[in-house]
């Protein structure tokens, strides 16, 4: 009876130390999982911030010289749209890694469409196994430009 309760020492330790190892690698995954999650909603609520501006930056001779589309006078231009979430992007205070504008246009006239790209880098995952300069993460705003006639 000795001898095979002899033989089971330390096997307490050795599930312990793996139960442990399971519970911390989980505890890394969801904290660095949740750093993507947050870095993807910043860039959502830039997109979305970019458009509007871009939105509410119609071409004013376009909007008082009478031109209409059909949601109403003034037209937007791919330029303004281009111009206008450039300036946006260098007023907000948030900082992600290579952000930049991937597109910026008006597809009719009153409505800018924004996407913008970044790199988020997880804290906690193996960058050995994983590329060193992140996800690549892309969010898109469309902002419409309506005016009461």
């Amino acid at each position: 009876m000795r001898r095979a309760a002899a033989g089971e020492d330390g096997q307490t330790l050795l599930l312990g130390v793996g139960l442990i190892t399971v519970v911390l690698a989980l505890i890394l995954v969801l904290a660095s999982a949740s750093a993507v999650y947050l870095d993807l909603k910043t860039l959502t609520s830039l997109a979305d911030s970019a458009a509007a501006a871009a939105a509410d930056a119609v071409d004013e001779d376009s909007y008082f010289g009478g031109a209409a589309t059909d949601a109403g006078p003034g037209v937007l231009s791919d330029t303004g749209v281009q111009a206008a979430a450039a300036a946006d992007l260098v007023s907000q205070p948030v900082e992600l890694t290579g952000l930049q504008i991937a597109e910026a246009y008006s597809p009719d006239g009153a409505t800018a469409v924004v996407t913008l790209t970044a790199y988020s880098q997880p804290p906690f995952l193996p960058w050995g196994v994983i590329p060193a300069s992140g996800f690549t993460i892309t969010a898109t705003g469309t902002a419409r430009a309506t005016t009461g006639m």
